[in-house]
């Protein structure tokens, strides 16, 4: 874990204009506290961490953390994606004995909760979960909700992700302006050729209304621009785009830079577009984030943590949201792939 952590810092300090000029320029987490042990904890008393679809690798790696099981990266070919597996027993356990089956058990009823940014969230107001990390922040339909319940959520950002828009490798087109990405998705550019491509009718496929891809394409990017309704592109889980965008020489859709360049990678083919010519990678994000507008990535996000306000202060799950703002939290945010705030 040291050495990965070592590695991506070095990445991190090779930004063109320096990462120490960018952390300068960044807003700073009012949350970040020093690092701290958190006493008592087990399978059994672990709080349950809900999440979305993208955020589910580092919730896993949290808990391994603090758990101090060991895991790793595995590639599932069948499902075409990357996930994060435990690969170690507690001392003393012995394999396949009924204790090893109770404790799989355990750990698979806590990996299994990813109920998806919006689902993450409802479970979190009505308490079927303790701590969130999900791929967005609350939304409004969310507060209401949870003022309806007399429950207020208590939120704030861990990491930086980004929203990448991604074609088949054949379409030759390989920058889109933001005013160009608007313009396809409200319906006002409908060819290929308006924008350097072949004389082909676009494409365009869009996400479910509660997703958080959905929720940062209309606010990251849409602007003051109305989304057309393509009813028939709607696509509803996270790697429907991929296999689409695999088998449609036409079409463009969105994705989470994290879920496509860590859990996807390069198991499935597709050519993601730079924006405004800057491709995003973790360097523009860090330097989009950090307003530079020449050459950083535009569709900067942030992976959010939650709790209930009222929250008591000793309890794993408040400690546990605490923790994630420590130095050793941040090194595992980076360790997942997504840069720590």
């Amino acid at each position: 874990m040291h050495r990965l952590w070592v590695i991506l810092s070095l990445a991190l300090l090779s930004v063109s204009c320096g990462k120490v000029e960018i952390e300068k320029n960044l807003p700073q987490d009012p949350n970040a506290v020093a690092d701290f042990e958190i006493e008592g904890l087990t399978l059994d008393n672990f709080p349950f961490i809900d999440c979305s679809t993208s955020t589910s690798p580092v919730r896993d790696m949290v808990m391994y953390e603090l758990l101090d099981i060991s895991y790793q990266w595995i590639k599932d070919w069948i499902s075409e994606t990357r996930y994060v597996v435990s690969f170690n027993l507690p001392d003393g356990m012995v394999p396949f004995s009924e204790e090893h089956k109770e404790f799989d058990r355990k750990l698979r009823n806590r990996l299994l909760l990813s109920n998806g940014s919006h689902g993450a969230f409802v479970n979190l107001i009505e308490g079927a979960t303790d701590v969130i990390i999900d791929s967005r922040d609350i939304s409004r339909n969310e507060v209401q909700s949870a003022q309806e319940q007399g429950v207020e959520i208590e939120t704030k950002p861990v990491a930086w992700d980004a929203l990448v828009f991604i074609v088949n490798p054949k379409n030759r087109v390989k920058s889109l302006t933001v005013e160009q990405i608007r313009k396809i998705y409200a319906g006002e550019i409908t060819n290929w050729k308006q924008v350097g491509g072949a004389n082909h009718e676009i494409h365009p496929y869009t996400r479910d209304t509660d997703s958080g891809s959905q929720e940062k394409m209309e606010t990251l990017v849409m602007g003051d621009k109305t989304m057309k309704e393509w009813p028939e592109m709607i696509l509803s889980s996270m790697h429907s785009p991929y296999y689409l965008i695999e088998q449609d020489e036409w079409g463009i859709a969105y994705t989470p830079y994290y879920y496509c360049q860590k859990i996807v990678g390069d198991l499935i083919k597709v050519k993601v577009l730079s924006v405004n010519k800057v491709y995003p990678n973790s360097t523009t994000i860090l330097r989009g984030a950090a307003g530079n507008t020449s050459n950083g990535y535009p569709f900067y996000s942030s992976i959010y943590a939650a709790v209930r306000a009222d929250e008591p202060e000793d309890s794993h799950s408040r400690q546990i949201y605490r923790w994630l703002s420590t130095p050793k939290g941040k090194r595992i945010i980076n360790e997942s792939g997504y840069i720590a705030r």
